[in-house]
């Protein structure tokens, strides 16, 4: 504990007394990561030179190369970024736009500390999913979950998250992809719609289009975590913007700056979010769906009663 603080305060001399120096380590140099970065540079241009942000790409990225009296703190920005800095990071270290099973998996691997190596999940909480639902589909209250190796660690809270929301919840296990089409349809005798979580032997470029048709073709409404699943024919989708994420980074790093700080808050999951909804799907299976601003202030105001 001692050592650890030591070197918290070794490291934020740097707040304490100038600009907090950030370190930005992109996965890729465009795309989301691009997008993350515009954000919290827009975010850290009104704080009069508070902070000085320098970004690498991950490929450049070396532990010994980092200087504690150059680095106040490192933002990993995408899996490829987290990987990399997480195997001999020696400066605290914020996780962004990585999923939450990824990162704790690096966490526990690295052996981390928590206070200095956090996150901000890409993953959306559960009880935020399943009030889409009820905002979405207020009539059909059995909700189908596949569940796979990366994403069993998930029955528990969904079961609470579903007590807490009044939803029924029916679960099935998969080990292999064989396994997937049966246990959907096993899901499909009770389910009224379908909850996808993330798991990558689950939904991946091999299997998403077959869930997608499967859950069609029994007109049964696929509730997706990402904007591209709602694209690709899934009913809708909450989900965080590589903007939103990156205006949550750059405020809660102001926030340890003003507390002249470098101790981590725990990983959390978006502040912000959005609503995706496919009405051409919502058409074909005759459901009338609330406009996507609706359904948005509709879990806004569920999740403040929590």
């Amino acid at each position: 504990m001692q050592a650890t603080l030591a070197l918290v305060l070794c490291w934020g001399m740097g707040m304490a007394y100038g600009q907090t120096q950030i370190l930005l380590v992109l996965s890729d140099s465009g795309g989301a990561c691009s997008e993350v970065v515009a954000a919290m540079r827009g975010h850290f241009a009104g704080q009069n030179g508070a902070f000085e942000v320098r970004s690498i790409h991950a490929s450049e990225f070396s532990a010994g190369r980092v200087d504690p009296t150059e680095t106040d703190l490192v933002v990993a920005i995408g899996t490829d970024a987290m990987e990399q800095v997480s195997v001999e990071a020696r400066v605290p270290v914020l996780n962004i736009l990585v999923p939450r099973q990824r990162y704790e998996s690096s966490r526990l691997r690295a052996k981390h500390d928590s206070r200095q190596y956090s996150a901000i999940y890409l993953d959306q909480p559960l009880s935020r999913q399943l009030q889409l639902i009820k905002a979405a589909l207020p009539k059909r209250d059995a909700v189908g979950v596949l569940l796979g190796p990366a994403s069993q660690d998930r029955l528990k809270p969904l079961q609470q998250a579903a007590r807490e929301q009044k939803l029924g919840v029916s679960v099935e296990q998969v080990i292999t992809e064989e396994d997937i089409l049966p246990a959907l349809k096993r899901l499909f005798v009770n389910a009224e719609v379908l909850l996808a979580l993330p798991d990558p032997l689950i939904f991946n470029k091999s299997t998403a289009q077959s869930l997608l048709l499967t859950s069609y073709r029994a007109q049964i409404p696929l509730i997706a975590y990402s904007k591209s699943y709602v694209s690709a024919g899934a009913l809708a989708a909450v989900y965080s913007t590589p903007t939103q994420i990156g205006q949550q980074a750059a405020e809660l790093l102001l926030r340890l700056a003003q507390a002249k700080t470098l101790l981590l808050p725990p990983p959390q999951y978006p502040k912000y979010f959005s609503v995706n909804v496919n009405y051409q799907v919502a058409r074909s299976l005759g459901l009338a769906i609330e406009d996507e601003a609706a359904l948005l202030q509709r879990i806004k105001a569920g999740t403040e009663r929590e």
